[in-house]
């Protein structure tokens, strides 16, 4: 917000935005400046302009800086996903993917993810080395799925 700050010999000396100084003459402004009037500085290489600002502008931002501002948004822009989906369920992607790495073998991660029928296949059948394989699968492809918000997957 550029700020009149002084006026000398058909001289206005203007502060602005950025914490220079610029002068323009009192020729290029379209009001009576004066100390204090807040403006909008409009130049070129050959001309320069001066606008001041509405009061109507100026006392919105004396309100903003001042008063109470409530400003209510009710737009909900991440769905609520349930617990169970016909899909499958919803599981945490990172706890999966460790599960599956590491207990894959015996079939945690099909525990975790409510496929308890599943989960026991794998468990009888760990010693054949064949549900460590599918549990390294799993965490792959669990890895490239795209999560939700919350970091959510669906299994």
């Amino acid at each position: 917000m550029s700020k009149i700050i002084n006026i000398e010999n058909e001289i206005v000396i203007i502060g602005t935005d950025n914490g220079g100084i610029q002068e323009v003459r009192i020729s290029d402004c379209n009001f009576e400046p004066a100390i204090g009037d807040e403006v909008e500085i409009f130049s070129t290489e050959t001309k320069t302009v001066v606008i001041k600002k509405q009061k109507e502008l100026q006392n919105n931002a004396n309100l903003s800086q001042g008063a109470i501002n409530i400003n209510v948004s009710n737009s909900n822009t991440i769905p609520q996903t349930p617990l169970y989906v016909t899909g499958g369920k919803v599981v945490n992607k990172l706890i999966y993917c460790i599960l599956a790495f590491f207990l894959g073998g015996i079939g945690v991660h099909k525990f975790y993810a409510g496929k308890i029928g599943t989960g026991i296949i794998f468990f009888i059948f760990c010693w054949t080395w064949i549900p460590v394989i599918i549990g390294v699968i799993d965490c792959i492809i669990a890895s490239f799925k795209e999560s939700d918000a919350n970091g959510n997957i669906i299994v």
